[in-house]
């Protein structure tokens, strides 16, 4: 999803987020997507985005809005900037984990996330 040739304009925080929503490994090849993987992005996109846009964007360093207010979704994570903590999702016994890929800060649950 960092494939800006892919989906252009969804950085590693929204991706984190919307494939923790879709229960995708961030490893997990786009090629080997299936057409229900690929429904479940979508949906969880508009999803995330939305409520992103809702809550006025993520403040992590210095992100203001044209307003110069700080955006509130980051309180809403449920898995970037995480790592270690466990995951939000219930009855899941899975830790927030952190990899590198395309050197971007990924975070993805180590055990719903498949």
């Amino acid at each position: 999803m960092l494939d800006q040739n892919f989906v252009s304009g969804i950085g590693n925080i929204y991706a984190s987020e919307i494939l923790f929503l879709s229960k995708i490994n961030p490893n997990k090849k786009g090629c080997l997507f299936k057409k229900k993987d690929c429904k479940k992005i979508i949906i969880n996109c508009k999803k995330v985005l939305s409520n992103a846009i809702k809550k006025g964007g993520s403040s992590i360093k210095d992100f203001k809005n044209t307003e110069g207010e700080l955006g509130g979704f980051q309180k809403n994570f449920n898995v970037y900037e995480r790592e270690g903590l466990n995951c939000k999702r219930s009855k899941c016994k899975g830790t927030i984990r952190k990899k590198t890929i395309s050197n971007r800060s990924t975070f993805f649950c180590n055990f719903c996330q498949k």
